[in-house]
């Protein structure tokens, strides 16, 4: 590792001086029969906002293709966690870990007596709220060097595994325990306290809402996406339409039981699978997100299960304006990893490297993007 503590020694001392360049780019990858092109990303002339990575993030995008060897098929996502000795990266990143889990369990602790940020009345009142969920990010990160900011506000650094850290424990057992656990997620509330308008439509569309979704195998409160709606609703922010999209037939009478009660008022439910074609009635873009404004607040989470819907849905989204339409995006990029190989199987298209890129092309655009579980 003798030449990465060069370049990373080059690094430190120019860092003040010269950006981190960003390598973007796309292959065409076999996927689950059949083909799926990883198209160029628009150009960047497109790019309608500013992103400011992390520190630790440029560092991991520099040396993505070199030293961290992110472009090569099945690399392994959990190299920074678990190698000591060879990655310099290393300590940093466990710094940041500890960070993360205290911030995740203060999050759970805020209180705040807000059903709705909207319905405050009160300027004064708003501004109470805000700048305390402002000092909650702020006591937890040194936010410029550990948290990556967005035109969403501050979010979590895109660094692999691209979901909790400790999925990367050497146990199985622990990363069975870790891999659907969103604590890693990190959400500028203040940012988006002070943003949101009196008037805007608060939306979440869900593409892969699936019967776990609802309760399932990993039902109730430990559901991931019950908890990420939950940690939106906790800090105030309600949502008016919740679209939901399964392609699996499910019965009408248990998806309505599995709805929980909060969401029934907000709930659509579409017992469709998602098409990626721009003129169908089914493309979630088209019939859905093109309905709304900037000015509203729209969270979109997608996973499918199917890169050759997937992808293209990701390209659109960037590719057609409808990017400055969505506030957060979540999404479930199906690479070839060496540690997910287990639970994705074959159903997967391109490199970490590529979902890295993907990720930093959606915030360069506008979009707070999450990697999700």
């Amino acid at each position: 590792m003798g030449k990465l503590n060069v370049l990373l020694f080059a690094f430190f001392a120019i860092s003040f001086i010269l950006s981190v360049p960003k390598m973007v780019f796309w292959s065409t990858v076999d996927t689950f029969r059949g083909q799926v092109e990883l198209k160029d990303l628009p150009d960047s002339s497109r790019v309608i906002s500013s992103y400011t990575p992390s520190h630790l993030e440029s560092l991991v995008t520099r040396y993505s293709q070199s030293e961290l060897q992110y472009d090569v098929a099945h690399a392994n996502e959990c190299n920074l966690y678990r190698n000591q000795t060879e990655s310099l990266l290393y300590s940093e990143f466990h710094e940041y870990t500890v960070m993360m889990e205290k911030y995740a369990e203060a999050a759970r602790s805020f209180l705040v007596d807000v059903k709705d940020i909207r319905r405050l009345l009160s300027e004064d009142k708003r501004s109470r709220v805000c700048n305390a969920m402002d000092d909650l990010l702020d006591d937890s990160f040194p936010k410029e060097k550990y948290l990556s900011r967005t035109a969403g506000g501050y979010v979590e650094p895109l660094l692999p595994p691209l979901r909790h850290p400790r999925f990367c424990e050497q146990q199985r057992k622990k990363m069975r325990k870790y891999i659907f656990n969103v604590d890693y997620l990190v959400h500028d509330f203040g940012f988006i306290c002070k943003q949101i308008s009196r008037t805007a439509r608060t939306v979440f569309i869900d593409l892969g809402a699936s019967l776990e979704f609802h309760g399932g195998r990993n039902g109730g409160n430990n559901n991931p996406i019950l908890k990420l709606v939950e940690t939106y609703q906790w800090f105030g922010i309600k949502f008016d339409h919740y679209y939901a999209f399964e392609r699996s037939i499910i019965r009408p009478e248990m998806v309505y039981d599995r709805i929980p009660e909060k969401l029934i008022p907000a709930f659509h439910w579409y017992n469709v699978p998602v098409n990626a074609d721009p003129s169908s009635k089914q493309n979630p873009w088209k019939s859905i997100l093109s309905q709304y404004e900037a000015d509203d607040f729209v969270v979109v989470k997608v996973d499918i299960d199917m890169p050759s819907v997937e992808v293209p849905l990701v390209h659109q989204l960037l590719a057609q304006n409808y990017a400055d339409l969505v506030d957060h995006f979540y999404f479930e990029f199906h690479v070839q990893s060496s540690n997910m190989a287990v639970f994705w199987g074959e159903n997967t298209t391109g490199t970490l490297h590529d979902s890295l890129s993907l990720f930093t092309a959606l915030r360069e655009h506008g979009v707070a993007a999450h990697s999700w579980i």
